[in-house]
């Protein structure tokens, strides 16, 4: 009896102990379910299939702002805007079809509810499971607020002008595209004359204080007729508006006056006072028409603008894009010239006053299909675009083949060559030329550069200095086109120029009239008072030769004398 009361206490203990052991297991597990819920980053609501909230993470309640204990039990419309908790009624009237047929295994964007009453962007993952049996809805929440601001800066950047706040090129196309479909409209690119001399002088920040001074006055030109105004990158604005078929482009050319006067008006910043200029240019476009072109024909106008001198605007013609896509076709010719060696070193003889030759001038001509394309065709095409210092490369190596074959009998002889002021300011001038002599076996000392007046108001400190090298290896400086350009006699005593060329205009007025003869006489004497060589170019009849050669010029190049010819001509005839 004794042995069977401590068999059963201790079988009643063993079954107590299972119960005590099981309990002690279902809360453990509870309680690393709820670690593990308050460990996620998202908020995680869970509710049975009629919308009652049953759980509520600490992530969730962080996102919402209540307590756990304040939704359990309470609908979780109690988390949704007003709209949204409509819809959300509807929905649990059959919850478990429409669920699945909507939105159960679906990332959604919608807005959620704080216990403030704010509203803020979030995304939410709804999914069906069993809980004890029971179908319920968990659902896994995340705020998007940052990633929603995010993207609206994002937006704006893309669409807007950070500085100003105006639409940006973009923007303003669409708002262009947008109007073309219901009328016509005139579209005005605003260039500032040399506003980036502000940012270098001053500073960026000063810039961008003036532009937004600007902005507020074109706006306000642009606000009398309901236009649109635009912030392009730098210092470009547009300008859109709608017009009427009946207004003319003279009524475009009031406005741009008008427009123009009041970018001229004086500017305050920082206790500094700036006068601007602009360069503006007008184009019209048909209800129906491409924005694109129409902005592209404005770019072409305001271009014409800047050629002509700044400080004016320019009304788009269908020849400017004639002259664009011509110039554009030229452009890509030389390119390929230059790839072909299409260019050719032609020669034109200089004679003394006997009429020997004492020198040459190599020129450039560009042979085409068989024809010879003169210089003053493609040459400020190519200065403008770059493309020059690389054809005066290839003059420079062909003078120096010249050079070489004039060696040893005719080392008197002295070729000169044009250089433009853009080749002569590039950084590695004179080593590229040494280079190509070297290569050529060609002495510089029978070498004559020709420099126009223009480039002397470049960095004339840069420009002694290049001179000066070349002049210690020999080579000689000529001034082309003397007295056409900017005659500063200091500077030109202060360089080392041993030869001036008098221009061909000048010798032609010379032989026409007293005044012209007596402009020419005193361009001879300002050279020859100089202790400088003079050239006379452009002696095309005997009167001409004999009357400079009365005035003691020292050389003469003419089609009188001699005509220009291709090099392997030229050398045989010197040969």
């Amino acid at each position: 009896m004794h042995k069977r009361s401590i068999l059963a206490r201790a079988a009643e203990m063993e079954v107590s102990v299972g119960i005590d052991t099981a309990t002690t297991t279902v809360v453990d597990n509870e309680q690393r379910l709820r670690d593990v819920l308050d460990s996620i980053f998202d908020a995680v609501v869970v509710t049975c299939i009629r919308g009652i909230i049953q759980d509520f993470n600490r992530a969730a309640e962080i996102l919402f702002g209540y307590e756990k204990s304040e939704v359990l039990g309470k609908n979780v419309a109690i988390l949704m805007p007003r709209s949204l908790a409509k819809q959300h009624d509807q929905f649990m009237q059959n919850p478990l079809q429409a669920a699945n047929a909507k939105v159960l295994g679906r990332l959604r964007e919608l807005e959620g509810a704080h216990k403030n009453g704010e509203l803020f962007p979030i995304t939410i993952g709804l999914n069906c499971t069993t809980w004890e049996g029971i179908p319920r809805y968990i659902a896994s929440i995340r705020d998007i607020s940052d990633r929603r601001k995010a993207e609206n800066t994002i937006q704006t950047l893309s669409l807007y002008d950070a500085n100003t706040n105006l639409p940006n090129r973009l923007n303003f196309m669409k708002l262009m595209q947008h109007q073309l479909q219901y009328s016509d409209v005139s579209v005005m690119a605003v260039n500032m004359d040399f506003f980036n001399r502000i940012n270098v002088a001053v500073s960026e920040s000063e810039g961008e204080q003036v532009l937004r001074v600007l902005a507020a006055r074109i706006s306000e030109f642009a606000t009398e007729f309901n236009g649109v105004v635009a912030k392009d990158i730098e210092d470009r604005f547009w300008i859109g508006m709608e017009v009427s078929t009946n207004e003319t482009l003279d009524f475009d050319a009031r406005q741009m006056r008008r427009l123009l006067a009041m970018l001229r008006e004086e500017i305050v910043v920082n206790s500094r006072h700036y006068l601007l200029t602009a360069s503006v240019g007008v184009a019209r476009g048909r209800k129906g028409a491409n924005s694109s072109e129409v902005v592209t024909h404005a770019e072409t106008a305001v271009h014409q603008a800047k050629m002509r001198g700044r400080d004016q605007f320019s009304v788009y013609r269908e020849v400017m894009t004639e002259q664009v896509v011509q110039e554009f076709e030229l452009e890509q010719q030389l390119r390929r010239a230059l790839q072909k060696n299409q260019f050719e070193c032609w020669l034109q003889s200089k004679v003394d006053s006997n009429g020997k030759v004492v020198s040459a001038e190599a020129l450039v001509r560009w042979r085409l299909q068989e024809k010879v394309i003169a210089p003053d065709v493609f040459i400020p095409l190519a200065e403008r675009l770059g493309i020059i210092n690389d054809i005066g490369w290839v003059v420079a190596r062909k003078v120096a083949q010249v050079i070489c074959a004039l060696q040893p009998d005719n080392w008197h002889l002295n070729i000169a060559m044009n250089v433009s002021p853009r080749q002569f300011m590039h950084e590695n001038f004179t080593a590229t030329l040494q280079a190509i002599f070297l290569e050529e076996n060609a002495n510089l000392q029978q070498l004559t550069i020709e420099i126009t007046e223009n480039l002397l108001i470049h960095d004339i400190i840069k420009v002694k200095a290049v001179m000066d090298e070349l002049s210690q290896l020999g080579v000689r400086f000529s001034v082309d086109d003397f007295g056409t350009g900017y005659s500063n006699l200091k500077r030109l005593q202060w360089i080392p120029v041993t030869e001036v060329k008098i221009d061909r205009q000048f010798v032609v007025a010379g032989m026409q009239g007293e005044r012209g003869k007596a402009l020419l006489d005193t361009i001879i004497m300002m050279g020859q008072s100089l202790g400088m060589h003079t050239v006379a170019e452009g002696i095309e009849t005997a009167a001409q030769f004999t009357y400079l050669q009365s005035k003691g010029v020292d050389q003469f190049q003419g089609y009188y004398l001699h005509r220009p010819e291709p090099m392997r001509t030229w050398l045989q005839s010197i040969l």
